[in-house]
């Protein structure tokens, strides 16, 4: 028998737009629909987006379909964690989570939800934070749709996870370049050993060589090695690839069949491991 492929939808969640892709899963997925919702309004934060959201799904009536929600970057933190060799039970490694979090973000961390990606024996593991506010209207705004909520997820694990297999096991640096933000992460081993985000307001490109460097000297191996993948499907056009002392590799996002060159970056966020 065939198996049965439910319908999925991703949710990209943006400070400035909501991104929707609606595609047939299975061996070959196929996009049914998409669209950009941009937000024209004056508030930040993730309110008026969840908001956005909210008025989108319910005007959507798709039956027997899954949703994934992807968050940008702007709306996660992440720190990594330095491998520890104490036998710790699951609630004494989130409580370290959160004081190490309340050491670097202080009060603003108090109403934050944490998960914890541990690496392999002996490496480091990563952290991340999301406002338990924004993870609790999430949930909550699904449960009255017709959609099931399956997977919240920040865009930079995302993207990682699309990546994987072309990054190899090799020390290398990876930056992923988002609107008006870059992450920077060194990666050893397949597993991550710092990772940096900043806000950006001109080039990202230079803004992500400058990122590199000053990471490099405070990492302890991070000038040792100058391999650089560079997952940009949001920009258009190739980047530049000759940048001593880096050896640059630009990431390619398989484009779909249903997205032309021209509209995929903005459904990149979206498509990215789809």
């Amino acid at each position: 028998m065939l198996p049965l492929w439910r319908d999925k939808v991703r949710f990209v969640l943006c400070k400035d737009r909501l991104i929707v892709l609606h595609y047939q899963s299975g061996r070959r997925p196929h996009i049914l629909s998409k669209q950009v919702f941009p937000y024209k309004g004056q508030e930040t934060g993730w309110q008026p987006m969840v908001a956005l959201l909210e008025s989108v799904l319910k005007d959507i009536e798709w039956k027997a379909t899954d949703a994934m929600v992807v968050l940008s970057n702007h709306l996660v933190r992440f720190l990594v964690l330095p491998w520890n060799e104490a036998l710790l039970s699951g609630a004494e490694k989130m409580a370290l989570v959160q004081h190490r979090f309340d050491e670097v973000y202080g009060e603003a961390s108090a109403d934050w939800e944490f998960r914890l990606s541990e690496g392999s024996f002996g490496t480091a593991s990563i952290a991340c934070a999301i406002p338990q506010k924004l993870l609790n209207q999430l949930k909550a705004i699904f449960e009255n749709s017709s959609l099931r909520l399956k997977l919240v997820q920040p865009y930079l694990m995302t993207a990682f996870n699309a990546c994987r297999s072309e990054l190899g096991k090799e020390p290398t640096w990876f930056v992923l370049a988002e609107r008006d933000n870059i992450c920077v992460g060194l990666l050893q081993n397949g597993q991550w050993s710092s990772i940096r985000l900043r806000h950006v307001v001109s080039d990202w490109f230079e803004e992500a060589m400058l990122m590199l460097e000053r990471e490099a000297l405070l990492s302890a191996d991070g000038n040792k090695y100058n391999k650089v993948f560079v997952f940009a499907p949001e920009t258009s056009g190739l980047i530049k690839v000759q940048r001593a002392p880096w050896t640059i590799n630009q990431l390619k996002l398989n484009t779909p069949p249903e997205i032309s060159q021209a509209e995929m970056p903005n459904y990149a966020m979206a498509a990215a491991g789809m």
